[in-house]
């Protein structure tokens, strides 16, 4: 079987995605029977001539976000020459950080950019789905090297390593589990992550218990065995896709939202609000506006990975 051509590509963004591509370490000898690396500026030095010669490239995996003329020309032409295109990492999939800008009042002129030798901002930072098609999205900031890896091999080995990507397929939704071990592909438009929200696979125990104050990481040494929303810390497990395997949780940290929203869930920073309220521990309207007030930066809170796609309120549709 002749090798699949695989193109890495990052826009607006940290780069953590690609050094997730080269987290999977030994494992880039299995990729190498299955895949051509063709296109890659990070670790190739690759430029756009490279690309233009390439008759077609069969899986490109894009991160980061479309912040900037120069990120929607990447994604326009990458989708032009390539058959299957991969949202990976939470900036591509969602908007991510760079997305938080969105929050601005006012994105500074063309006319700015250039006196200050920037390249020229898009008036509102993008997913890569709000700007071209994505067939496959790998949320995760960076992605979580099992779930990159099974993503890989599924999209790559065109059915040739099934057995390998067993032990990921459980945290996994079922139809890609059962596309895996069919050497199928996937259907189109496919998260490779789990179905249901972090809460579903975290190990601390949920009692419903009220809280009467919110407070900090620092400000606290929580009980490693509870759930950290009944303790007062922030965490959004409970509207966050699950399949990270509960990372963050498991050492005392909250849930960040870098999955993007459950599948069941229409706005993740809806579902948290109701969430929360529900959790006070009062029915004092004065006490109910302190404990509230301690609550900071909630849209950079709760959409902190997810503002341009996934608030009801900001998101903009996929452009045609």
């Amino acid at each position: 079987m002749p090798k699949k051509k695989l193109a890495v590509y990052t826009s607006t963004g940290c780069s953590a995605c690609e050094n997730a591509v080269v987290d999977i370490h030994y494992q880039v000898t299995s990729l190498t029977r299955w895949a051509e690396l063709s296109f890659w500026p990070y670790l190739l030095g690759s430029n756009w001539e490279d690309l233009s010669n390439l008759p077609g490239i069969d899986v490109c995996v894009f991160a980061g976000a479309i912040a900037t003329e120069e990120d929607r020309r990447a994604a326009l032409q990458l989708r032009a020459k390539s058959k299957i295109v991969v949202a990976c990492g939470a900036c591509a999939a969602f908007g991510g950080l760079p997305g938080l800008v969105n929050l601005a009042p006012s994105v500074p002129s063309a006319e700015a950019d250039a006196e200050l030798r920037l390249p020229c901002r898009e008036s509102r930072v993008s997913g890569l789905g709000s700007i071209t098609e994505v067939d496959y999205v790998i949320p995760g900031c960076p992605p979580t090297q099992n779930l990159l890896w099974a993503a890989l091999q599924i999209l790559l080995s065109g059915g040739e390593a099934p057995a390998r990507v067993s032990y990921a397929v459980s945290r996994l939704p079922e139809a890609i589990g059962l596309c895996a071990a069919s050497g199928v592909l996937p259907p189109r438009g496919s998260v490779f992550a789990g179905e249901k929200a972090v809460c579903a696979s975290c190990s601390r125990v949920k009692e419903e218990k009220k809280f009467s104050t919110f407070q900090r990481p620092f400000q606290m040494n929580p009980d490693p065995s509870r759930c950290l929303l009944e303790q007062g810390l922030m965490c959004q497990g409970l509207a966050t896709r699950e399949g990270c395997g509960g990372l963050c949780t498991a050492v005392g940290a909250g849930c960040r939202g870098c999955f993007g929203k459950a599948q069941a869930i229409f706005d993740p920073g809806a579902k948290m609000v109701s969430a929360i309220s529900s959790t006070f521990d009062s029915t004092d309207a004065a006490e109910l506006e302190r404990i509230a007030i301690q609550f900071v930066d909630l849209a950079g809170s709760f959409y902190r990975y997810t503002l341009p796609t996934q608030c009801a309120l900001m998101s903009a549709p996929a452009e045609e």
